[in-house]
């Protein structure tokens, strides 16, 4: 029995296998089969930052098939072999807010994707406030920080245009011939700041003039404004603040042309630019390239056959070239840029400037050559060392009446030399330095024997300790010992800052620093406004003596992230005492010249303060919300001599801004803008108007509107096509004067009136 139970099991058990096998052959047929017919699908793209660069290393994630991906260098990434269906990715990088994308369908060969990480809350670094990289979070000075994407969203083509909608920094035109501009700090006027381009301060008294607008948007990385008393670390000039106009260095390969095409009253304003990054395989050597040039005709917007905003042709090039050497653990840039621009106002653009009946003309040459090195000894002691020599000149002609003798040249070159060590120890950073900056002055018009030789030098050390009581204590300490040639005594300019983080989301930040201002030829000098129909010539009186100034800022920072959403919020209080307040005292008319002489003189005192709040919302990846309003006083003590009036000319008492942003590269950009500028007091000279008055201005609103389309034409290539407005309601000056004996210099409010532009960038 036992046994026919055994040769039935065997039976059984040879058939279970039989089967088995047979199971197991069809099964991997039919895997076979099914798989010979499902095609394999791939996804790719990029991952890069709010301001547009390249994130490395961040993690990608399909969570549906647990399939993940690191990007390379240049913030690309790709996924191969993934089967068709319904994904979505999730993306995290060291510094940056979590992407979780929405679910899309995989059903073709390829797709792609550009993605955009918010940094996490107070993760920028800065270096204009302490002149060492640091987390702004940790920074006890407050520094506004200008993306090269907020740039490209605003649309700017210069410097000028792209530090608008800032808290507490106003650009304003102060030419109705030749539309020079100059930025105010919380209220003081442009030559109470310190201009830096990569922290040297190339913006001489020449350069200030039309400096602004001279620097083109290709040259731009980003911008950092430091308001208040800068003067512990830059010297003189840095009054009001600091602003840092940073180049760019690159970190992936890639090339970008620009085409802005603008429409002033039917009048073209052209601007085209390039930039182009490389870098080696190695990632050692970098280089970045820009040019960019511009032309715009000239426009009359009161139908007086002369210009309100002048003729201007200009071209701009330059090279930055970066090389790291990691055996010594260091690195050195070497820069240059040139910069050529020929702007005209006034009336017969066809004839030369002297046939005409009224003309500003500036022919203008810059060239800038700088050496930067930067040298790690150990890991806790590096110092940097550079030199920036920028040669300026100019040809000019401000005249009126076909005057022959109204011509005339300036040569300005500035030479800047820096040493500065820093050492950490414990929680102290401890930074020391040296700085020497020579200026040369030679302005002459020999038609009317006038000249302008000078020479300025100015030597200055410091020395600063930045320090960390505990987790959420900071103190800023720095000091500054200046000789300046025009000062008869060395000058100390102290500088304190406190910081205090009671909790993750809040931070206030309290400064106090002094400034000086010497008694040199400022930017005005260089240019001469004019009034009825003749110059207006400044010049210093003999007994001209420095400005010096006392600052204190205090204001609270917050900041919460909420899920994908951010909040901000922060309030300021500012002021700032002038000693020795310069001011302008008309003395005579020089026939010869055809000029009104004023003198700039010592006033009384002066008070500047105020209040200046932020508020910033991002909600999920598409909107964003900015608005900005600074509520201020700026009075002298005593009454100036010629209009008796103890207030700020051209300085409002409220201004401010609001900004709607939706960003959504699937569908198009929209960004909307609001600029508001309350009533400021004018001189107003006479010429057109019968005698001297002192005029207040109107309250302005400006409503500026931008769209644009991004087209991906593969993973490297792209181009944007935008479309927009400025000034919309065409809240423009009403009362602009008219004809030959206008004063020119009397113009006020926004720049430019109701404009159209478009445009593209095509990136590959």
């Amino acid at each position: 029995m036992n046994r026919k139970i055994n040769i039935l099991s065997l039976i059984l058990g040879g058939l279970l296998f039989s089967w088995f096998c047979y199971a197991q052959e069809t099964s991997d047929a039919l895997f076979e089969s099914r798989r010979n017919q499902v095609k394999f699908l791939n996804l790719s793209g990029t991952v890069k930052s709010y301001d547009g660069e390249p994130i490395p290393k961040a993690i990608v994630l399909i969570p549906e098939i647990g399939k993940s991906t690191e990007t390379e260098k240049g913030g690309t990434f790709e996924m191969r072999a993934i089967p068709p269906g319904k994904y979505h990715l999730e993306v995290f990088a060291t510094g940056f807010m979590d992407f979780i994308s929405d679910h899309f369908k995989l059903d073709k060969n390829r797709l792609t994707f550009n993605i955009t990480l918010m940094k996490k809350l107070s993760r920028e670094i800065v270096v204009t406030a302490t002149r060492t990289p640091k987390l702004y979070a940790e920074v006890p000075v407050k520094t506004e920080i200008i993306t090269s994407r907020e740039i490209d969203q605003k649309q700017a083509t210069q410097l000028a245009e792209s530090l608008s909608l800032t808290t507490g920094v106003r650009v304003e035109n102060n030419c109705q011939n030749c539309n020079f501009t100059q930025v105010r700090i919380n209220g003081m006027e442009g030559k109470y700041s310190q201009i830096l381009v990569d922290n040297s301060p190339i913006f001489s008294s020449m350069i200030g003039v039309y400096g602004l607008e001279q620097i083109p948007s290709e040259m731009l990385n980003r911008i950092e404004v430091v308001k208040g008393g800068g003067s512990a670390l830059y010297g003189g000039n840095a009054v009001a603040g600091v602003i840092n106009v940073l180049t760019k260095e690159p970190m992936s390969n890639g090339s970008t042309m620009r085409l802005h095409q603008e429409f002033n009253h039917g009048k073209p304003y052209t601007d085209m630019g390039f930039r182009s990054s490389l870098v080696s395989t190695d990632g050692n050597t970098k280089a970045f390239l820009f040019a960019n040039y511009k032309r715009r005709d000239p426009v009359d917007l009161n139908e007086d056959d002369i210009s309100e905003i002048g003729r201007l042709r200009g071209t701009n090039f330059g090279l930055n070239v970066y090389n790291y050497f990691p055996g010594l653990n260091g690195k050195v840039k070497l820069g240059f840029f040139k910069i050529a621009e020929d702007r005209r106002g006034g009336d017969l653009f066809g004839l030369p400037p002297h046939e005409a009946h009224i003309a500003e003309w500036i022919n203008s040459d810059l060239l800038n050559l700088s050496l930067d090195w930067n040298h790690y000894l150990t890991k806790r002691f590096y110092y940097n060392v550079s030199i920036s020599h920028v040669h300026a000149e100019r040809d000019s002609y401000y005249g009126s009446d076909q005057d022959l003798n109204a011509y005339g040249s300036t040569k300005n070159p500035v030479t800047f030399l820096n040493l500065q060590t820093n050492y950490q120890k414990g929680s102290h950073l401890i930074s020391a330095g040296v700085q020497y900056k020579s200026e040369k002055i030679e302005d002459k018009a020999l038609g009317y024997g006038r000249e302008i030789k000078d020479e300025y030098n100015e030597l200055g050390f410091f020395l600063q300790d930045d320090f960390k009581l505990s987790k959420k204590i900071s103190f800023l300490a720095g000091l500054r010992l200046s000789k300046h040639t025009l000062i008869q005594n060395a000058l100390v300019t102290p500088r304190m800052s406190f910081l205090l983080n009671p909790t993750k989301n809040i931070s206030w930040r309290t400064t106090f620093s002094t400034g000086y201002r010497a008694p040199q030829v400022f930017d005005e000098d260089l240019h001469i406004t004019q009034v009825g129909g003749e110059g207006m010539i400044i010049e210093n009186s003999p007994d001209l003596k420095e400005e010096k100034s006392y600052s204190l800022t205090t204001g609270i920072d917050f900041g919460k992230e909420i899920g994908k959403n951010l909040i901000q919020f922060s309030i300021e209080g500012f002021t700032t005492l002038l000693t020795n307040a310069f001011i302008l005292d008309e003395k005579e008319y020089s026939a010869a010249e055809k000029a009104m002489v004023f003198q700039r003189i010592n006033g009384s005192n002066a008070k500047v303060y105020g209040l200046s709040t932020d508020f910033g919302l991002r909600f999920n990846p598409y909107f964003s919300f900015t608005a900005g309003l600074t509520i201020q006083k700026s009075r002298l003590d005593e009454p100036e001599p010629d209009f008796n009036s103890r207030d700020f000319f051209r300085t409002p008492n409220s201004y401010g801004y609001a900004r709607l942003n939706y960003e959504n590269k699937k569908v198009f950009d929209i960004d909307l803008s609001l600029e508001y500028t309350g009533k400021m007091k004018i001189p107003h000279f006479a010429g057109y108007i019968e005698e001297d008055r002192l005029e207040t201005g109107p309250t302005f609103w400006v409503i500026n509107a931008k769209m644009k389309k991004q087209f991906h034409f593969s993973q490297s290539s792209q181009v944007g096509i935008f479309i927009g407005a400025y000034n919309l309601l065409d809240s423009y000056q009403k009362d602009l004067d008219k004809g030959f004996a206008r004063d020119s210099g009397y113009v006020y409010g926004p720049a430019r009136p109701r404009s159209f532009f478009t445009g593209f960038e095509f990136s590959f």
